[in-house]
């Protein structure tokens, strides 16, 4: 179906509650209603690889009984939620897209699992993910158009909200595998800032780049689940959680944002460009300056160093895949070419090759958080492209890396269109700032109506 920017995808969570305390809607019929959508698309977008919905019938049952109550243990009790199938749940396997791990019960809830059941969130099952979020394709197709990728390794968590199957579903970015994705389906998708949400018990890659992120229908579920799990499942140890009111902070109109380009923009075609552009005439007319980096020498520089974000993840990542994957190696396990290539210069690498990769990213997330001081944030191209054709060509993560790399929170808004398939439009914020990011954000969605 063609995508259309001004309808929406489907009603969010935490506009529903209202009803619930009010007895005029409960938990269980949300989550039946969800049901019914993933009867209807399921067999054709294939978004799951495990459903538990005699689990999730009971938890929904019992958010109705704290409701009805008007108990509610959290903003997120009686959520239909889907998490990436790297994430360890105790109910379902958890099987990381690779045969390795084909019915792997651990037995145990990742920390962000465990979280979840005790605010009262409806686990509804497990969202495909490429091999280790990284290698082979699942066979999950993109909502909008069967004959086109969903995205990268949250490709089932950003089909199921897509799709309408659920209001939200958690996922995990090294390079773009939340906001990419997101994009190419048509929903918001949030990358926190680096360490915002603890991640033990999701099987690893590159420890210090992942981050936890979110695919929602709404901004503000965005916030509510990102601010949950920052909260009660907590930060990477050591690092600094997500602070800000409970609900979505208030629009916060960006004075001055810098125009993000990248090698992305050389590789878009005219439609995307033409999108964008559009996008950034609605915002200077709303009385946004954008800010042109070839004007400022330090946001010229600080351009220049996006084209060099994914050689930093890739290189750190090649370090830091060692284990397990050295591990897997030994006992004669093979995978997809993108993992074998990393897995080559992970035999190359060296310790003095790695701090290199690090020192470039340290200094990097420092100027990229001293251009606070001349800007109230980033604006650019979510992906340059829409969704590809062919499930094997994922895309592109040049547009998403530089905030990865850099650490910085950066969200994707469901704004706009290009051949009549989803186009994201980004915002990167501050380090640790998330809330006014999401604040902005809430005034960038009001901008566009």
């Amino acid at each position: 179906m063609p995508y259309d920017p001004a309808v929406p995808l489907s009603p969010g969570f935490v506009e529903q509650v209202p009803a619930f305390l009010a007895g005029d809607d409960t938990p269980r019929d949300l989550l039946e209603r969800c049901i019914a959508v993933i009867e209807t698309r399921e067999s054709d977008v294939q978004a799951f690889v495990t459903l538990n919905l005699e689990g999730a019938r009971a938890a929904a049952d019992a958010a109705g009984a704290r409701y009805k109550a008007r108990a509610p243990r959290s903003l997120v009790d009686g959520l239909p939620i889907g998490l990436k199938d790297i994430i360890e749940t105790a109910d379902m396997p958890t099987q990381c897209g690779s045969p390795i791990y084909e019915g792997n019960e651990t037995g145990r809830d990742a920390p962000l699992t465990a979280a979840l059941r005790r605010g009262g969130a409806v686990i509804v099952g497990k969202t495909a993910s490429t091999e280790f979020a990284y290698g082979n394709v699942m066979a999950t197709c993109n909502p909008f158009d069967p004959n086109r990728t969903p995205g990268t390794s949250s490709s089932g968590s950003a089909a199921a909200v897509g799709a309408g199957m659920l209001p939200v579903a958690i996922g995990t970015q090294l390079m773009s595998s939340v906001m990419r994705p997101a994009s190419y389906c048509g929903q918001v998708g949030v990358k926190p800032t680096y360490g915002a949400i603890r991640q033990a018990g999701i099987h690893p890659f590159s420890p210090s780049g992942e981050h936890v992120g979110a695919h929602t229908a709404k901004l503000a579920d965005a916030w509510a689940v990102l601010r949950f799990l920052s909260n009660e499942a907590g930060p990477v140890p050591g690092s600094h959680g997500i602070a800000g009111p409970e609900t979505l902070p208030p629009a916060e109109k960006p004075a001055r944002l810098m125009r993000m380009y990248t090698p992305g923009w050389d590789i878009a075609d005219g439609s995307v460009r033409a999108a964008f552009e559009a996008g950034l005439d609605r915002l200077s007319n709303a009385g946004v300056e954008i800010i042109e980096p070839a004007g400022v020498p330090e946001l010229q520089a600080l351009e220049d160093d996006f084209a060099r974000a994914d050689w930093c993840i890739a290189e750190i990542a090649a370090f830091e895949m060692r284990w397990p994957f050295f591990e897997y190696e030994a006992a004669g396990h093979t995978h997809h070419p993108r993992i074998a290539k990393a897995l080559a210069r992970a035999h190359e690498i060296t310790l003095a090759d790695y701090h290199t990769a690090l020192d470039f990213k340290a200094a990097f997330g420092a100027r990229v958080r001293a251009a606070s001081e001349t800007i109230d944030g980033v604006v650019g191209l979510t992906a340059p492209e829409v969704a590809p054709v062919g499930l094997e060509n994922i895309g592109n993560p040049v547009t998403c890396s530089p905030a990865t790399c850099a650490g910085a929170p950066s969200l994707t808004l469901p704004l706009l269109a290009a051949d009549d398939m989803p186009l994201g439009l980004q915002l990167i914020g501050f380090h640790g700032e998330d809330a006014r990011l999401f604040g902005q954000a809430a005034w960038v969605e009001e901008v566009f109506g």
